[in-house]
């Protein structure tokens, strides 16, 4: 049997006997579910492996000197991260001890007299089940970040940037850090449709995004407000945010994207700003603020930035060639 990945799994066997790991090894391997077998002899070898080698599954003796299986699953169970199903061997066959053992973590509990095809039918389960249960995570894992993502651009949505919003907003009021929002928006980017084709505007809308993604840094957040709308929120105050609006603004204008046609698009941005202020009763208050910038940008001519006249220590907007 195979995992989801295609590779075949690797089991680790624990158990004082040797005659009892070469039984398990060779029944593991007939069967043909596992790609290696790893032995450890005793408890204290088998915390050693399992950390070490990340097995898929553990088969571990519950009676061992020095570490025996009960405390070799407690240390597994704290283990962050540690997902290996452990099945425990023992020749006891008291209820209340089998419970135990399930109750701290084990999969499942086999005696060590079962006969080889009810081994390998437990192990091929369990094995399964773990992979189904890897599967799942990594589906949600997917969902998550399909949920998060603008499907063109590949920056973080509005549904995430209204969360981070909020987040970002609740930290600066207790930490009492800066919190400025960018709020940024093609210009004639209507035209650009018209002219070009809605082909070209989707290449013009992904060539911005990647270039306002590469000048960001990592603590920032970014993201595609909605059509030709990107928003940005930086931990930094009004100055540092008309800084980076500026670098975006030359960033963009300084790119030139061929069309199918041989014709050359020359976008522009127009850039709002607008930081935290007594004025401003919650995270929406600021983005409101930074759209009434951006309008005062589109008004002045466009390809421009401008910050919100209610922010503190208001910076003087620049100028940039504007070209239509």
């Amino acid at each position: 049997m195979r995992d989801g990945g295609g590779a075949q799994p690797t089991i680790l066997v624990i158990d004082d006997s040797p005659g009892q790991r070469a039984l398990l090894a060779r029944i593991l391997t007939e069967a043909g579910l596992c790609d290696r077998v790893l032995q450890a002899c005793d408890g204290i070898e088998g915390v050693r492996l399992l950390l070490e080698e990340k097995p898929d599954l553990v088969l571990c003796d519950v009676e061992m000197p020095r570490l025996g299986g009960e405390k070799v699953l407690a240390i597994a169970t704290a283990e962050p991260g540690q997902r290996a199903p452990f099945l425990m061997l023992t020749a006891v066959h008291e209820p209340a001890r089998r419970t135990a053992l399930l109750e701290c973590g084990a999969r499942d509990v086999i005696s060590k007299a079962a006969d080889a095809s009810e081994i390998v039918a437990r192990v091929a389960l369990h094995l399964e089940l773990a992979r189904l249960q890897r599967e799942l995570v990594e589906r949600n894992q997917q969902l998550e970040r399909l949920s998060n993502t603008d499907s063109l651009t590949k920056l973080r949505n509005r549904h995430f940037l209204d969360g981070a919003l909020h987040l970002e907003w609740m930290r600066s009021l207790r930490l009492g850090t800066p919190f400025s929002v960018l709020m940024a928006d093609l210009d004639h980017f209507k035209r650009i449709n018209d002219q070009h084709g809605h082909a070209s505007g989707d290449r013009v809308l992904v060539e911005v995004a990647h270039t306002l993604q590469a000048r960001i840094r990592q603590t920032d957040v970014i993201g595609r407000f909605g059509g030709e709308e990107f928003l940005v929120i930086i931990a930094s105050q009004t100055e540092g945010a008309m800084k980076l609006a500026e670098h975006l603004r030359c960033d963009v204008e300084a790119l030139r994207l061929a069309t199918a046609s041989g014709k050359t698009i020359a976008p522009t941005l127009s850039i709002g700003v607008a930081s935290r202020s007594p004025s401003c009763p919650d995270a929406a208050a600021v983005v409101a603020a930074a759209d009434a910038a951006l309008y005062e940008a589109k008004s002045a001519g466009r390809n421009r930035v401008a910050a919100d006249s209610r922010t503190p220590s208001r910076a003087a907007s620049r100028v940039g060639t504007q070209r239509r």
